[in-house]
């Protein structure tokens, strides 16, 4: 009888302690839709407009949004510190000029990659399914297969490193199964290789959507 009770209390005692959300040498593994959204305005291309159309209008250089397959992998070295791997899918991007006589003109197409590492910090309690976090990293990015659409004699894009910020929150539906939505603002710089257009510095700086599911293992 003595011995029952011992184990009923024990099992009481267990059952009012809180689970662990996330624990040191939890690996986390999400798979979603990113949408990477260029600001506006990524260049002054008023150098290309006078080789193309013999004057030097006002313009800029616009660059599309495009979405892929993003993945994410995260270690937590502690319950409230993590390291995050972001990787995805080629994205592809079409580069036109904005205003002036070449409006609309497409200059160049390029498909690109950022692998973005960061450490994150985890905000709520380590019991609390709603877990928000804050990360800060290094992203690289690195261009191929670019089009030279306008026949500038374009020679592609420099590779870029930068600073990655980003919030986000995941949400466990189960003790392993979560959803997420994230946000990361990237500093990413190129420079055209080639052509009249031979070093013009393109700010590209993209804010990056992220909302998928995951799994903790």
């Amino acid at each position: 009888m003595k011995l029952l009770k011992t184990l009923l209390a024990t099992a009481v005692a267990v059952s009012a302690v809180p689970a662990m959300a996330y624990e040191a040498g939890d690996i986390i593994v999400k798979a979603g839709a990113v949408t990477v959204t260029p600001k506006d305005g990524t260049a002054d291309t008023s150098g290309v407009t006078t080789l193309l159309a013999g004057s030097a209008d006002s313009s800029e250089l616009d660059i599309d949004s495009n979405t892929q397959l993003g993945l994410t992998a995260v270690y937590m070295v502690t319950p409230k510190i993590g390291v995050e791997l972001l990787a995805a899918t080629p994205f592809e991007h079409t580069a036109e000029i904005d205003g002036g006589a070449l409006d609309d003109t497409e200059i160049v197409k390029t498909k690109h990659l950022p692998p973005t590492i960061s450490a994150q910090y985890y905000f709520l309690d380590s019991a609390s399914p709603l877990q928000a976090y804050a990360g800060v990293g290094i992203n690289h990015t690195f261009f191929f297969d670019e089009e030279d659409s306008a026949n500038l004699g374009i020679d592609g894009l420099e590779s870029s490193w930068g600073m990655a910020y980003s919030v986000g929150v995941d949400y466990l539906v189960h003790e392993n199964w979560l959803v997420n939505a994230a946000l990361w603002k990237m500093d990413i710089d190129t420079k055209v290789k080639g052509s009249a257009a031979d070093g013009l510095e393109v700010e590209i700086d993209p804010t990056v959507f992220f909302i998928g599911a995951g799994y903790k293992f």
